[in-house]
């Protein structure tokens, strides 16, 4: 099983998602897994910069799953993310990155948006 991680992205009141040009095509957070000898933490910010552009700092787990298809069998571990600097801009790994209040989040999306919800009550409280 792979080891993958997920950052959602705050922004004041913005969620930074990406649309993914592969299947799954959905929204969600930027991510990705894990490189040999990389920390969740590390693999987040550095998947977060290489989709997006953005620079972030992984705060907390806030939800984790298992991930199965024909592909991919993953450990996917979702963090809450400071906004630290940067303008988005979109990778060759999605059709599109934006940045969305909790009360405009697209669909289809993945996790459900209580986690989105839970990310930004916690980075409210942190930061």
């Amino acid at each position: 099983m792979q080891t993958a991680g997920l950052g959602i992205v705050i922004k004041e009141n913005d969620i930074l998602l990406v649309h993914r040009k592969w299947y799954p095509m959905i929204w969600g957070p930027p991510g990705g897994f894990s490189d040999p000898g990389e920390t969740i933490e590390e693999t987040i910010c550095r998947e977060v910069f290489e989709e997006t552009g953005i620079e972030c700092k992984a705060l907390e787990e806030i939800h984790d799953f298992t991930y199965k298809d024909e592909y991919s069998h993953s450990h996917i571990h979702v963090y809450a993310c400071e906004y630290i600097a940067g303008e988005i801009q979109c990778s060759f790994e999605s059709k599109e990155v934006k940045w969305f209040t909790i009360d405009t989040l697209p669909t289809p999306l993945s996790p459900e948006k209580k986690i989105f919800q839970k990310a930004m009550e916690l980075i409210k409280q942190m930061i």
